[in-house]
């Protein structure tokens, strides 16, 4: 049986396989860059720090097989209610369409409830037409256009 877990720093070398997996486009700020072990420590410590900001995974027989970033976003609009975004959403391709992303996504769900969030919001490439399928028989809606600029 799957469970969905805050990530621990055991599970770095896990969650980078897994993202492995997805296309990403990378920017010129990341050419040439060879980040170290101490690097994503820095960067797993930030996160953990971080207020209202989780790294996720879904673990199945004692193996990570998926992961997401959750953060909840102070808001001066909309009554001073935070808002929720999700990121970076990988399940690895032998345990896709078995309920594990599903399962990370009702947790991050619930997660932003139970933290007054008036909305979930998460971003989602173009290319990824199965994901899109997903997300939508989770109830989330396409509802605008996103941009982005790499540095």
């Amino acid at each position: 049986m799957a469970i969905v877990r805050k990530s621990e720093i055991k599970d770095i070398p896990r969650i980078l396989d897994l993202y492995r997996q997805l296309e990403i486009t990378t920017s010129t700020a990341e050419e040439g860059k060879q980040p170290t072990p101490g690097d994503y420590r820095k960067v797993f410590d930030c996160i953990k720090s971080y207020h209202g900001m989780e790294q996720v995974v879904a673990e199945e027989n004692g193996e990570v097989v998926g992961s997401l970033e959750l953060i909840i976003i102070p808001n001066l609009s909309h009554k001073g209610l935070p808002w929720a975004l999700v990121e970076n959403v990988i399940v690895d391709e032998a345990s896709r369409r078995t309920g594990i992303g599903r399962m990370m996504m009702e947790y991050a769900v619930s997660q932003a409830r139970s933290n007054g969030c008036y909305r979930i919001s998460l971003s989602s490439n173009n290319h990824r037409k199965e994901a899109h399928k997903f997300y939508e028989s989770l109830g989330f809606q396409g509802t605008s256009i996103g941009f982005r600029l790499y540095l």
